[in-house]
């Protein structure tokens, strides 16, 4: 009887073993199935600290819709970047491979390989439509990013700007997601993939008000919880329009923030946990057996866990892994290693770069001084053990070497980005991602990042300073960087553009001389040196230094512009058009040269040709500066005010900073008697540039031909007769002085002003 029973228990238990086997393996099925039929939204967060999401156990920042997203779905406790730094960190992830292989290694300076195949590309091959929604310029598709992309929303405009901050350029997260939604309702019947980037938790910290004032003095917490709020919206959208249940969403950082932590402020320049630890979050439309992975991954293991999720097989040139899965089966077979690097102290600074491995526990960091963290005990590295852990160091190191060797074997080819226009090193700059690449391809022991990292925080410190416009100080700050570190390039450039903004030319000059001494490729310290003399009205000394560089760089678009711009001053219109014609050879795409050529031809009479030029200048930079206004300047000339008009309004809407188009404008409506109109914008063209006098008597004038507001009129006409130069206006503007006081019965000073009046027009003439 015993025997049995024992019988009947054992058959059951191998039949409950044999169902949850093929129910198991029936749930696996369906689920590869259903993945298979989704749409895959990929949302990347720039500057994202795993500690600031608040699944990840750290408190730092409330993220409840994020946490959600992470419960419905699965997360990875433990997700390293590849590199702390934005493009390289974004071409590992769309294409699944490390800078060790792809070669894309810092900011600004790069081009992503053409031959790299991206995410994009392969699920458009596969039926996909695809997008992608760009909150910065560092991801513009100019460095590449942009293979594989029916869209690529990256249209940013700095000329709209007076003055160049991240807060004011970058797009926010609720005008990326519009966007994003946008585009996502269109295509909605379609099989998609859309990449969204989102990057407000970027330095400067600048949160929405609400955001600011709910944590004063927690600037990063605020850009936090304000994307988190703005991904709950985002969902909502999918739900109302059926679609969160169609998508597979996938979340992650491209790297974290330091605030502070290593003496670190930001990021790229270390490779501590703050700076390269991430937070990696995937949802479908059914929950995962596995809801947290502990093990590490990567970045690099993004693109293959989507393209399995998809049933999409990936280029070969994909390095990381699928975690479909281990989310699915719910095993943790993952190989225990991860691996970082960063060379952005060595193409910067001419200081080491820092590489590192992780291998279980442990944290292996290859400086000139190493280091070594067990991340399980000293999970914040406050201590080094690798001085007493010598065999565990030559272990790691030896790991890493191999890792390196082994990724790196078949290594696409490096394409540097060597001739930006001076309004992209701009933005960059702006971004706090343009700098001096410095030459180390013939030096050997190059200093520790660690033991410089005063002199970078000092150099940062001064660039800060200089956005307040307290130069002296910044220089002061600077001279001492150099004395401590006398090669630091990035500091000649700096003081340099200082002394520019003193108006001290000569001696900026002299620095943007000391970069090329060292660096003399470095076509940027060229173009200001120009600008210098150019300030200076040295022009022909300007002409003959440009001559001078384009025998050294015969193919730089940049100098060419610079030559067609002293042309213009010097209005050798056939000399100008030359030099202008040149650029357009160079780089056939150069909107701005299209403009200027457009603008030579409106002077020379030939309209029909300079509108063909600056439509095309639109069709490239649709929000290109004075393009609008010099199809204005064509309309006036054809009589059409109207049609002038239009364009004057579609330049304003593009650049709010052109007082020469406000004041065209309210010509033109002056003229067609709508005077009302015509005062709002005289009124704006003082208030964008109040040194321009004609507005003030135009606005003074209609007030005393009224018979209103007189004490108005004469403190605008003040005003306006003191803004120099003195010239033909201000005579006008006393004029209008001498009749105000006639009528007001005020003979004297109605005598006074009009004396005043003639003696300057006498010396004018």
């Amino acid at each position: 009887m015993k025997n049995k029973v024992k019988i009947i228990a054992l058959s059951v238990i191998l039949l409950a073993i044999i169902y949850l086997f093929f129910y198991n393996s029936i749930e696996y099925k369906i689920k590869r199935k259903k993945l298979k039929s989704l749409n895959v939204i990929l949302i990347t967060i720039d500057t994202l600290r795993a500690s600031h999401v608040s699944i990840y156990g750290r408190g730092k920042a409330n993220t409840p819709n994020l946490d959600k997203l992470a419960r419905e779905g699965a997360y990875f406790k433990k997700c390293i970047t590849q590199t702390p730094l934005t493009l390289p960190s974004h071409t590992t992830i769309l294409s699944g491979t490390y800078p060790l292989y792809h070669k894309v290694r810092d900011n600004g300076g790069f081009i992503v390989p053409p031959q790299l195949t991206l995410i994009s590309e392969t699920l458009k091959k596969n039926g996909f439509k695809t997008a992608a929604f760009i909150a910065a310029y560092v991801l513009h598709s100019k460095w590449g990013l942009n293979q594989g992309f029916d869209y690529y929303g990256d249209s940013f405009d700095m000329t709209k700007y007076k003055s160049v901050s991240l807060s004011k350029i970058q797009k926010r997260a609720d005008e990326v997601l519009k966007e994003a939604k946008d585009w996502i309702f269109k295509n909605r019947k379609s099989k998609f993939f859309t990449w969204i980037h989102l990057y407000d938790p970027h330095t400067p910290y600048d949160p929405p008000l609400s955001y600011k004032e709910k944590y004063p003095g927690q600037p990063y917490r605020g850009e936090v919880e304000f994307i988190d709020d703005q991904i709950g919206l985002f969902v909502d959208f999918l739900k109302k329009e059926d679609l969160y249940e169609k998508t597979l969403i996938v979340v992650v950082a491209d790297h974290g923030e330091s605030l502070g932590q290593h003496f670190e402020k930001t990021h790229g320049f270390f490779l501590y946990e703050p700076t390269v630890w991430v937070p990696f979050i995937i949802r479908a439309p059914f929950p995962f057996k596995k809801k947290v992975i502990n093990k590490t991954v990567e970045l690099t293991d993004v693109t293959p866990t989507i393209l399995d999720s998809l049933g999409i097989k990936g280029s070969k040139d994909i390095q990381g892994k699928s975690l479909v899965d281990i989310l699915l089966k719910g095993k943790e077979e993952l190989p225990e290693i991860a691996y970082t690097e960063t060379f952005y102290p060595r193409f910067h600074y001419g200081w080491s770069e820092l590489k590192a491995i992780y291998y279980k526990n442990y944290k292996y960091i290859l400086a000139p001084k190493d280091e070594l963290y067990n991340l399980q005990k000293d999970e914040r590295e406050r201590k080094n053990i690798s001085l007493y852990k010598t065999r565990l160091r030559k272990k790691m190191r030896s790991l890493l070497e191999k890792f390196i060797k082994e990724k790196s074997a078949k290594s696409l080819n490096i394409l540097k980005n060597k001739n930006l226009n001076r309004e992209e090193v701009k933005k960059l700059a702006a971004l706090g991602y343009i700098s001096t690449f410095v030459d180390t391809s013939n030096k050997k022991n190059l200093p520790d990042p660690k033991d410089k990292i005063k002199i970078y925080n000092a150099l940062l410190k001064a660039k800060r300073i200089m956005n307040t416009k307290d130069y002296d100080k910044a220089i002061e700050l600077v001279k001492k960087i150099l004395k401590e570190d006398p090669e630091i390039i990035d500091a000649y450039m700096l003081l340099g553009n200082l002394h520019y903004r003193k108006k001290e030319f000569e001696q900026a000059m002299k620095n943007f001389y000391e970069v090329l001494k060292r660096k003399p490729d470095y076509n940027f310290a060229t173009i200001n040196i120009i600008n210098c003399l150019i300030a200076l009205n040295k022009f022909d000394q300007a002409i003959k230094t440009i001559n001078t560089f384009l025998k050294r760089f015969p193919d730089d678009y940049a100098l060419y512009a610079e030559l067609g711009k002293i042309y213009l001053i010097k209005e050798d219109y056939g000399k100008a058009l030359d030099s202008y014609k040149t650029v357009i050879k160079l780089d056939p795409k150069n909107s701005e040269a299209l403009n200027r050529i457009g603008e030579i031809l409106i002077i020379e009479g030939k309209l029909k040709e300079a509108e063909e030029n600056l439509t095309k200048a639109l069709t490239i930079t649709p929000t290109l500066k004075e393009a609008y206004y010099n199809l204005a300047q064509i309309e006036e000339k054809r009589g059409n005010i109207r049609k002038a008009m239009e364009y004057y309004k579609k330049e304003i809407e593009n650049n709010p900073n052109n007082f020469k188009a406000y004041y065209n404008l309210a010509e033109n409506l002056r003229e067609s008697g709508e005077n009302e109109k015509a005062i709002t914008y005289y009124s704006k063209t003082i208030e964008v540039n109040p040194d321009f006098n004609i507005p003030y008597f135009m606005i003074a004038k209609y007030l005393f031909d009224k018979r209103e507001e007189l004490d108005r009129a004469i403190a605008l006409c003040k005003k306006g007769v003191e803004i120099k130069p003195f010239n033909k206006y201000t005579v006008f503007g006393y004029y209008i002085l001498s009749d105000i006081y006639s009528f007001l019965g005020d003979s004297f000073r109605s005598q006074e002003y009009y004396r005043k009046g003639k003696k300057l027009l006498s010396k004018l003439q």
